[in-house]
């Protein structure tokens, strides 16, 4: 029984996959539709994805700064400030735009042969394109504050993974529950402000006993914002922190397994309510 369920899910894996190359061309075009949509009826277009995003950085910059809520004395506050807000801004711009995926690309519930699930990887691959150009202006950044590029940095191929991996996880959940219960987006706006306050953004895990350290190491966001300072700031691989990486992927699978099973079973009923 257990052979033949494994069978199952690695047969539906395999035709996604195959499904999601095959559709790869219609794939970039609705992603880069999906970003015209977004900022091109604005005056200022693709300006606001980067002005958005980098305003949020400066006033916390300035506020922290001027707080003297440093965390770290060994690099410029602005380096360790920004090196987390350029993590979590793409998580959270991310999981907003695709949990509203399917219900913008609800026309497409028509064309039998599309598979839904492939939207909210859609979005994360627009948002995406915005969290390089951020993270362009934020090596600058890094450079003006003597900061920069060595061989760590190509770990970022893996921490971007690694996000979109959690993302599509969570959207599949997030997208379809959104359909049913509209009041979800406003849940997921409360968690994501607290997970901001629970991941060392503005402060360092050293701050807390090793108890405590080792719950709060449990958000798998610590991975990816950490993940980032390690690239940037630390220099060092990522799997260092073996206790991290190890919880980050169990969390990570467990959320991607159940947002197949969510999908799965809520996707025959979303022409009902669309």
């Amino acid at each position: 029984m257990l052979t033949n369920k494994i069978k199952q899910l690695t047969g539906e894996a395999a035709g996604f996959l195959s499904d999601f190359y095959n559709s790869r061309r219609i794939i970039f075009v609705l992603a880069r539709r999906e970003f015209k949509i977004t900022y091109g009826t604005n005056y200022l277009g693709f300006a606001w994805a980067v002005l958005e995003p980098l305003t949020m950085m400066m006033i916390l910059l300035l506020v922290f700064t001027y707080l003297r809520a440093r965390a770290s004395n060994d690099y410029p506050f602005v380096v360790y400030l920004l090196s987390g807000v350029v993590a979590f801004e793409f998580f959270n711009k991310s999981l907003m735009q695709a949990t509203r995926s399917i219900k913008f690309h609800s026309f497409l519930l028509k064309q039998g042969g599309f598979r839904m699930a492939i939207l909210p990887i859609i979005n994360i691959l627009s948002t995406l394109k915005t969290h390089l150009v951020i993270l362009i202006i934020a090596v600058s950044i890094f450079a003006f504050f003597g900061v920069y590029p060595s061989f760590y940095w190509f770990q970022l191929i893996y921490y971007i993974f690694a996000v979109v991996v959690l993302l599509i996880g969570l959207s599949w959940i997030t997208a379809s529950l959104v359909l049913f219960i509209p009041d979800i987006q406003y849940i997921i706006n409360i968690v994501i402000r607290t997970a901001f306050f629970l991941t060392p953004i503005f402060w360092d895990m050293s701050m807390f006993p090793p108890k405590a350290a080792l719950i709060l190491k449990l958000n798998p966001l610590y991975h990816i914002v950490e993940g980032y300072r390690n690239c940037f700031l630390y220099h060092q691989a990522f799997w260092s922190d073996t206790y991290s990486f190890v919880s980050f992927w169990i969390i990570t699978s467990i959320i991607f397994i159940t947002g197949i099973f969510v999908f799965k079973r809520l996707r025959p009923h979303f022409a009902d309510v669309v």
